[in-house]
């Protein structure tokens, strides 16, 4: 995986995502082009998928890690001013008047992404599944499990990345979900033989 240092995630409620995020016609490619071309820039380095999470109002949330934050209610004219805050080192996003809240919890994405390559199309929905039931029963009510578009590595399908640490797994199976909401989310432990990066470690 490539490093980064703030991972957005468009709420768009839906996973009819186009192959490319870029080539969405509205907000969710504007917001995409923006990201791309500031990967190329000095850190932080962005990076931004789109989740099946819902937006709670008008305009698109956004959630932002490792900063946990839901970004309430982006539109074409406050996204400017919220891409501008993403490029602020990490605890000085300069957003004063754009509204947010704290997210609470732990976040657990898996790329289901079947209009970018079938692996992750056929890999994610099942073990997205297997997921949320490993969590519901171990107790973990604090852990909510979403949806998303391409995150990259889709040879290494299924595609899971936990938050708010940001680690990255690979090649996660349905088998694998008791053991990773056992270990890694109750007991603290990596799962090194799934383990492909965290965040800012390839």
């Amino acid at each position: 995986m490539k490093p980064y240092h703030r991972h957005v995630l468009a709420c768009t409620g839906v996973r009819g995502w186009p192959g490319h995020l870029e080539e969405d016609e509205g907000l969710l490619g504007a917001m995409a082009r923006d990201v791309r071309e500031r990967r190329e820039g000095p850190p932080p380095i962005p990076k931004l998928t789109a989740t099946d999470e819902p937006t709670r109002g008008a305009g698109m949330d956004l959630l932002v890690f490792p900063d946990a934050l839901r970004v309430l209610g982006v539109d074409a004219a406050s996204w400017p001013a919220v891409f501008s805050g993403l490029a602020h080192a990490i605890g000085r996003m300069g957003m004063d008047d754009v509204p947010r809240g704290p997210l609470p919890g732990r976040w657990i994405f898996v790329c289901v992404h079947a209009a970018r390559d079938e692996r992750c199309g056929r890999c994610g929905p099942p073990l997205l599944e297997a997921l949320r039931q490993a969590c519901a029963e171990e107790g973990l009510d604090d852990v909510t499990i979403r949806a998303t578009s391409h995150v990259g590595g889709h040879k290494y399908a299924g595609n899971v990345i936990v938050y708010p640490e940001g680690v990255w797994y690979g090649t996660v199976t349905p088998q694998d979900a008791p053991r990773l909401a056992r270990e890694h989310l109750r007991e603290g432990r990596l799962l090194a033989d799934l383990h492909r990066g965290s965040m800012t470690t390839p």
